[in-house]
């Protein structure tokens, strides 16, 4: 081949690549100009929390001339205080080890200029296609202003009760207090109007507005003063809450009232104005504006609500496939029976005789035994089974000790167990407290099974802590044990002993919190090499009148 034919073969094929790569430059470009557009920092790190990227305004406040000068450095090499560099690591850790957003919070930020400022700070893992977490992404907003309003408001609103206490004491200096008085007012409404989600308000006895000021009036279509002459009565007769708060401000009471207005929601603190005799003459309100927290709270508590119910069903689910591994092997035998039942039938009527009464009996037993497993597969796995009931705690565990035992579950296990002579009465789900103890006794015959050098034992006892109100189910073995340093884990969500493939570590946490929503608590003692007890509290009731 010629020279000139290999080179011209180079340039055609860069060009290709050329025409290849030019889109992706091109929306790499695209999105660094927008990140740099951006006023807020922004950064995004590895698994090994060295920088992997960031826009502009990072850089900056990193003192960096180039967001790639930030690239591969950690935050100990930035103007950081150390310190402060330990905690964001801390931070980022956590996003990283639970692959959950971390919650806003605000942060000391120090910059290359060597002010310190604060932000409200937001942090959300990275994942790849796959869904693998590959770094966490951090978006910085600056709210040193809003902190510095506050501490203003709380210097002004500090100068403001020392006045009056200051008028009270010392008559002859009232006007050196009046003028105290006019300072501390200039510096409040510099403090509320700097800030858009707060506002000030004053009433007198009467309920007529005397000032109302501060950013937060613009939202409700408001402008400084305008309340002013007004009956709050009049105004907001539609505000029987807020209206409640008022009054109960002027009986004297001081306190935090929470209301909503035009869709908003807002944090008040009520303060009431006294004179020299101690008589109310009007009320102080500071409004801010807690919207956005109200919603990030609802949201963070519905979230909460539905990862309890699925963590509740899928530990159920769990037991329900412990329990219909063993059933099946059960049902399988009682097949056997009623093949050998069918046969039989089937000779009897070929030749006109009727069947034994032991053959029937014998039949009556296999359906029986069918149904009751059908039974206790279809409770357990029924979803959302939780009426509250009241019922005797001796037949819970001899049913659930049952299952087990049909199941196979206790088939290697020497079970011993003890219940007093009279009903135990407790008021709580029955499917769910069934889910405790097949819990809590398969968990025991586990730990017993790899036992060699000792009698494989599982022993139950109900009893009543009659002096205390509860009733108390200790189940215990002679198993393995649990080393102290994993006893503080064993209640932690996906944190299991057992084999893999044996355990979804969710079981101890689901009973724990059956157990406290029914008013009642677990608790866990072990030994290496000697075995481990669990026992939960229920508060007793009285039986049915």
């Amino acid at each position: 081949m010629k020279p000139w034919a290999a080179d011209g073969g180079g340039e055609s094929m860069r060009a290709r690549e050329a025409v290849v790569q030019a889109p992706v430059r091109q929306e790499a470009e695209l999105l660094r100009r927008l990140l740099d557009a951006l006023p807020y920092p922004i950064f995004w790190k590895g698994r090994d929390l060295r920088f992997l990227g960031c826009n502009t305004a990072f850089a900056k406040i990193a003192g960096r001339a180039h967001p790639d000068e930030v690239v591969g450095l950690t935050d100990y090499e930035l103007p950081w205080r150390k310190e402060d560099s330990d905690f964001y690591r801390a931070c980022d850790r956590q996003v990283l080890e639970s692959g959950e957003p971390f919650p806003d919070c605000e942060e000391p930020v120090r910059g290359s200029d060597g002010r310190q400022r604060w932000t409200q700070t937001c942090k959300v893992p990275l994942r790849d296609e796959q869904g693998a977490l590959f770094g966490v992404l951090g978006i910085l907003v600056d709210v040193t202003a809003r902190r510095e309003a506050q501490e203003q408001l709380q210097v002004a609103l500090a100068a403001g009760d020392a006045a009056n206490r200051m008028l009270k004491a010392q008559v002859a200096e009232r006007d050196a207090m009046q003028r105290a008085l006019t300072v501390s007012e200039l510096r409040l409404r510099t403090a509320v109007r700097s800030s858009a989600q707060m506002c000030i308000w004053a009433v007198d006895a009467q309920g007529i507005f005397t000032f109302s000021d501060g950013g937060g009036l613009e939202v409700l279509g408001l402008r400084p003063g305008q309340l002013v002459g007004h009956s709050v009565y009049q105004l907001y007769a539609e505000h029987t809450e807020t209206l409640g708060h008022l009054r109960r401000a002027l009986t004297g009471e001081s306190f935090t009232g929470y209301s909503s207005f035009s869709g908003l929601n807002y944090e008040t603190r009520y303060t009431p104005v006294l004179d020299e005799s101690g008589t109310v003459t009007g009320v102080i309100g500071i409004a801010l504006d807690i919207t956005e927290r109200t919603r990030y709270r609802e949201m963070l508590e519905a979230e909460v609500e539905r990862m309890r119910r699925q963590l509740l069903q899928v530990e159920r689910l769990a037991t329900l496939g412990t329990l219909a591994a063993g059933v099946g092997h059960e049902l399988r035998n009682i097949s056997t029976v009623l093949n050998s039942l069918r046969t039989y039938f089937t000779d009897c009527a070929q030749r006109g005789v009727p069947p034994e009464q032991e053959e029937l009996e014998e039949l009556g037993w296999a359906c029986e035994h069918v149904a009751m497993h059908g039974r206790h597969l279809m409770d357990l796995g029924r979803p959302g089974q939780s009426k509250v009931e009241r019922m005797d705690l001796r037949e819970l565990v001899s049913g659930s000790l049952a299952m087990l035992r049909t199941a196979g579950i206790t088939k290697h296990v020497k079970v011993l167990s003890s219940t007093p002579p009279k009903p135990v009465w407790v008021e709580a789900s029955r499917t769910r407290l069934e889910q405790v103890l097949l819990n809590l006794m398969s968990n025991a015959a586990d730990a017993v099974e790899p036992v060699r050098d000792r009698l494989a034992e599982v022993r139950v006892h109900l009893f009543e802590d009659e002096a205390a109100g509860f009733a108390c189910c200790r189940v215990e073995d002679t198993g393995i044990g649990i080393p102290e340093d994993k006893l503080s884990c064993i209640f932690e969500p996906w944190f299991t002993t057992k084999p893999p493939g044996r355990g979804t570590g969710l079981g101890l946490p689901v009973v724990r919190t059956i157990l406290q929503e029914c008013g009642g608590e677990l608790q866990v003692e072990s030994q290496v090499g000697m075995g481990s007890a669990f026992t939960f509290r229920l508060p007793l009731v009285g039986p049915h009148t």
